[in-house]
């Protein structure tokens, strides 16, 4: 099965308001879909059954307090002539903490063999981008303040991929030691 280790979005202000950003650039390539927003913290790839057990049970070693993360702005990933992904980052502070979290991950994971083998970085992604001429000027969303959320759990999903998309089931679930 194919995991990884997220931090989901669940506030409907922020989820209407990006699901307002994919309806405008949408001819531009494939919106993820609302129910399927989150930060990445850490992708594991394929895993058996048994290898997803250890994972979850390292995550469930983990300790943090709730923080709160401000989306905001817009930016691609690619070549600013072919660009790839279409994202929406976090304020500074936002972006630390998440990075903090990762690193907790990392540190828990890597007790097992896990090694990140790119630095992380905070982002949502929101479209994966068929062809760069459809997505038009973002500049009016560069400095968007699409919302603020508080950071209370993280989980571990497996994804299943098909042609409509893919469909994510929580493996594992780590709530905040307070909120």
């Amino acid at each position: 099965m194919r995991v990884f280790v997220a931090v989901e979005v669940y506030d409907r202000d922020i989820i209407n308001g990006i699901t307002d950003l994919q309806k405008i650039v949408g001819r531009a390539g494939k919106a993820v879909e609302p129910n399927n927003l989150h930060f990445t913290l850490r992708f594991l790839g394929e895993v058996d059954s048994r290898q997803a057990g250890r994972i979850a049970d390292a995550l469930a070693a983990i300790r943090f307090e709730g923080f709160d993360v401000e989306l905001r702005g817009v930016g691609t990933f690619g070549s600013p002539r072919r660009p790839r992904v279409l994202w929406v980052g976090a304020d500074p502070a936002g972006a630390q903490s998440m990075g903090e979290l990762a690193g907790m991950v990392d540190g828990v994971l890597e007790k097992s063999g896990w090694h990140r083998d790119r630095p992380f970085r905070a982002h949502l992604t929101v479209m994966r981008i068929k062809d760069g001429k459809g997505l038009g000027d973002l500049s009016a969303y560069r400095d968007r303040v699409w919302g603020t959320q508080r950071i209370r759990s993280i989980k571990l999903k497996k994804s299943i991929l098909d042609r409509t998309g893919p469909t994510y089931t929580d493996l594992a679930e780590v709530e905040a030691v307070r909120t």
